[in-house]
């Protein structure tokens, strides 16, 4: 018996709960709130990206997806274009946990999201 290839996912911007685009994540399981140190939150209009930058935080929601859910995500988010799908490490209060996110793949320029929360920005 195979067992199905599972993949944990952060995100951080359309895809949260409540956003426009969290219906990608219909039938993923919802592994709860954490963040990422050492990276920024950008607002780059629709939607956000992140890029590394010492002493940031940036905070997000983790879900265990399906392997076969991976191609609809890369498409979603433009994979090896606009982002690059990167395995980093997240926590929370009950400790770390290693998953895939989308790092935004350009240069961005002040317009850090202050606070690393997208649903709390600024408009």
């Amino acid at each position: 018996m195979s067992k199905e290839v599972k993949y944990n996912i952060f995100v951080y911007g359309t895809l949260m709960r409540g956003e426009r685009a969290h219906s990608f994540l219909a039938g993923a399981k919802y592994l709860g709130e954490y963040c990422l140190k050492d990276y920024a939150l950008y607002n780059l209009g629709r939607y956000p990206g992140i890029r590394p930058l010492a002493g940031g935080t940036v905070y997000g929601e983790v879900y265990e997806i399906d392997a076969g859910m991976l191609p609809e995500m890369d498409a979603y988010e433009g994979e090896g274009n606009l982002y690059f799908r990167t395995e980093l490490t997240a926590g929370n209060e009950n400790g770390t946990i290693k998953a895939l996110a989308y790092v935004y793949a350009h240069e961005v320029a002040g317009r850090r999201i202050e606070g690393g929360n997208w649903k709390t920005r600024k408009t």
